[in-house]
């Protein structure tokens, strides 16, 4: 009964926010990502580089009541694996600095997982989705990021 009712309360959020409705799941508002910028290669499209800081930009973002709400990224070609960011560094309902752990090359679905208590309540999988990009094409990206320094 519980995965119906998450399950329904997923599909709401798809319907309001096309009609931009603020949705609710659970008496909280559904956080939205609008936009993810990666410092180290300058890119804002989605492109992530492991073990590096992202900066997350959006609404409702609930990480300012860190300890109930967790951040966490689960592999597109794998939806039963969840990896942990556990390094969050600054954070507000509209913007979130994190550092990333380390991952393989790959497209990955940013996760929030509210916790009541020391059980997870809620697992909400955003509709955005992030691709990591082999080592080799990242330093190519962080060179001409510094050569426009330059």
């Amino acid at each position: 009964m519980m995965k119906d009712r998450k399950k329904m309360a997923a599909e709401l959020h798809h319907r309001e926010q096309e009609g931009n409705g603020t949705s609710m799941i659970f008496g909280r508002k559904v956080p939205v990502i609008k936009e993810v910028y990666d410092p180290l290669t300058g890119l804002r499209n989605g492109t992530i580089t492991p073990n590096a800081p992202v900066v997350i930009t959006g609404e409702n973002l609930c990480l300012s009541s860190l300890g109930t709400i967790y951040l966490g990224l689960s592999p597109v070609s794998d939806k039963g694996t969840l990896i942990h960011v556990k390094r969050v560094f600054k954070y507000t309902d509209t913007e979130v600095l994190v550092i990333l752990p380390n991952l393989e090359p790959g497209e990955y679905s940013p996760v929030m997982m509210i916790h009541t208590g020391d059980k997870v309540d809620f697992t909400y999988t955003l509709p955005v989705s992030w691709k990591v990009l082999d080592e080799r094409y990242v330093n190519l990206f962080v060179r001409r990021s510094c050569s426009d320094l330059i």
